[in-house]
């Protein structure tokens, strides 16, 4: 009887401490609230995450073909070409997001392949789409990368000198598939045309035509 006595004193002056706790001398009680830890707003994630779920991703499209997925400080990035459409994507880590708006309408209705390969040499992979004109019909083709200078991370369709003037596409591309070379007919005269590869030239942010042999 005395323990269970002792107990329940015990208890009221513990009560009576707590209370006393949470007054001021102005007798105003004082509310003390514990905030949660803060979240991070990065989303962990290892590159292999973004190429398995971009391999589920594209499983759900009827597609004609895909790119690889690339990686890089701008983050990761992937293709895909559709009947009649190239649509671009961002990986934010979760899930893959449309991001076809960078592409400004793309370059054809036609769209038949995408390579993936670092045109640019600067460590990231980039994709260079092919176009027929019409079913069937000749193809041309178009870098889509981010420059080495200028705005950062903005993918864009690159410039091309082809010897004789500035534009965005190659006619009749070929492409090697071992080390990414585009090869293509260049500038040409009444007797010959010329024939050579395209290299990425980080002066002046663009693929410049160099020619490799002349054919008649």
């Amino acid at each position: 009887m005395v323990l269970r006595r002792i107990s329940a004193c015990c208890v009221v002056v513990l009560l009576l401490s707590a209370c006393s706790l949470g007054t001021s001398g102005s007798g105003n009680t004082v509310v003390t609230t514990t905030k949660p830890p803060a979240t991070s707003t990065t989303v962990p994630s290892r590159p292999s995450d973004a190429v398995a779920a971009w391999t589920r991703y594209v499983d759900s499209f009827e597609v004609i073909d895909v790119s690889e997925v690339s990686n890089g400080e701008c983050g990761a990035r992937a293709m895909m070409v559709t009947e009649g459409s190239v649509t671009f994507y961002w990986w934010d880590g979760i899930r893959w997001n449309d991001d076809s708006l960078q592409l400004i309408g793309g370059k054809g209705a036609l769209p038949l392949k995408v390579h993936t390969h670092d045109f640019t040499n600067d460590g990231v992979l980039d994709f260079f789409i092919i176009y027929e004109e019409k079913k069937d019909g000749p193809t041309y083709g178009a870098y889509f990368a981010y420059p080495w200078s200028g705005s950062v991370c903005e993918w864009r369709w690159m410039d091309i000198d082809n010897g004789t003037r500035l534009t965005q596409r190659i006619d009749r591309p070929e492409v090697n598939q071992r080390n990414g070379e585009v090869l293509a007919e260049g500038y040409s005269s009444r007797n010959w045309k010329s024939y050579g590869v395209y290299e990425y030239q980080p002066s002046s942010n663009s693929f410049v035509f160099r020619e490799v042999r002349k054919k008649k």
